[in-house]
């Protein structure tokens, strides 16, 4: 294995760990706020902490570092905004119900889903990855351990 896929791996296993926080955080303030709520909030304090480092650039580096948002980034930009209130109100009203560990399992078959769609159709750039039966296989093992780790009752 090459070090950038080592360094992409452990970022990613990071990145992983962070969802599985930022999930439980979610699952905490929805007791407490709702679901509805939670995502809102939670994508709009986002919002406003990242408005800050946005000024704190904007004042370094000037209005340059921002010229590559034009009209389709910005409409992408906010497509994934509006997805993200929906995912963390979702996980909100999930989670508590099902669990952090079945919840999260739901979610990345979920996105397993999608990002097999996107790779054997090459979506977002790169090379094709063709879909084949040992893929639908791993998704299919996905799936099986997702239910398996349902709370039954």
């Amino acid at each position: 294995m090459q070090k950038i896929q080592i360094i992409a791996l452990v970022v990613a296993i990071a990145c992983g760990l962070g969802v599985g926080t930022q999930a439980s955080l979610n699952n905490a303030a929805s007791r407490l706020a709702g679901p509805i709520l939670t995502g809102l909030l939670v994508n709009f304090l986002g919002g406003v902490a990242s408005g800050v480092v946005l000024a704190g650039l904007y004042l370094r580096q000037g209005v340059g570092f921002l010229s590559v948002i034009r009209g389709s980034t910005l409409n992408i930009l906010i497509l994934a905004g509006l997805l993200g209130i929906a995912i963390i109100s979702g996980a909100a009203y999930a989670l508590p119900r099902i669990g952090v560990a079945a919840g999260l399992a739901a979610v990345i078959v979920g996105q397993m889903v999608v990002a097999i769609i996107v790779d054997s159709l090459a979506l977002v750039g790169g090379q094709p990855i063709p879909l084949s039966w040992i893929r639908i296989g791993g998704l299919a093992l996905l799936g099986l351990g997702t239910w398996m780790i349902l709370p039954k009752g």
